[in-house]
């Protein structure tokens, strides 16, 4: 899956690679950002391309998962289908982190994209709790895991291509076709695994960089 997320970028960075024009909350230079928490998830609201503050994990009565979500399943229930018809996000990303069991040792890695910060997939949802706050809420969506990704987790978050953003932030119905070719899963060659543990896993980001010039 993907344990944390990491989001360093500065909000004129954001502003500037995803054409935002309103930025109502975002906090750069956070490192390891868990399920839960909060973070900044981009919208298309009123016409505007909006970065604003979400917890990572939708609420629902009727998902099991919040936090991660199976691309392949979105159209598999009708609030599913409806949530992923109306209310798309992305998740700026610096970085995700995954990790395996080996015996008693964590193996733990940092995934990048060479080409910087990236836009993770996602559902939001909004409604009003009992207090009549309101609350904002989001959940990544995930496919299957490339090369590098597969020996840590089965499955990876689905990072969008730049020319996929506008599409699958723009509110309106497309078919699951057009919204699943959207998930597609990224080339090994494109990321880079930063080791976090003593562990010899060192070996992954040389074996990015030699899959890119072959």
């Amino acid at each position: 899956m993907c344990q944390a997320i990491a989001i360093t970028a500065a909000s004129s960075e954001l502003t500037e690679r995803f054409g935002l024009d309103n930025v109502l909350f975002h906090t750069s230079n956070r490192y390891e950002i868990h399920p839960t928490e909060s973070v900044s998830a981009i919208i298309h609201h009123k016409n505007e391309r909006v970065l604003d503050e979400f917890r990572w994990g939708m609420v629902p009565y009727w998902a099991k998962d919040s936090v991660r979500m199976d691309s392949m399943k979105l159209f598999e229930k009708p609030i599913y289908e409806r949530i992923a018809n109306k209310q798309r996000c992305i998740i700026p990303c610096t970085g995700f982190y995954v990790a395996r069991t080996e015996g008693k040792e964590v193996h733990r890695v940092k995934i990048t994209m060479r080409s910087g910060t990236f836009a993770v997939a996602g559902l939001y949802d909004v409604f009003r709790q009992a207090s009549g706050e309101e609350m904002r809420t989001c959940t990544m969506l995930m496919t299957k895991a490339n090369g590098l990704i597969a020996p840590y987790e089965p499955q990876m978050p689905a990072i969008l291509e730049p020319e996929d953003i506008s599409d699958w932030l723009t509110r309106g119905v497309r078919t699951p076709f057009e919204l699943k070719n959207m998930l597609r899963m990224m080339e090994s060659a494109r990321m880079i695994a930063i080791p976090l543990s003593p562990t010899g896993d060192a070996e992954l980001e040389f074996d990015a960089q030699r899959t890119e010039m072959v």
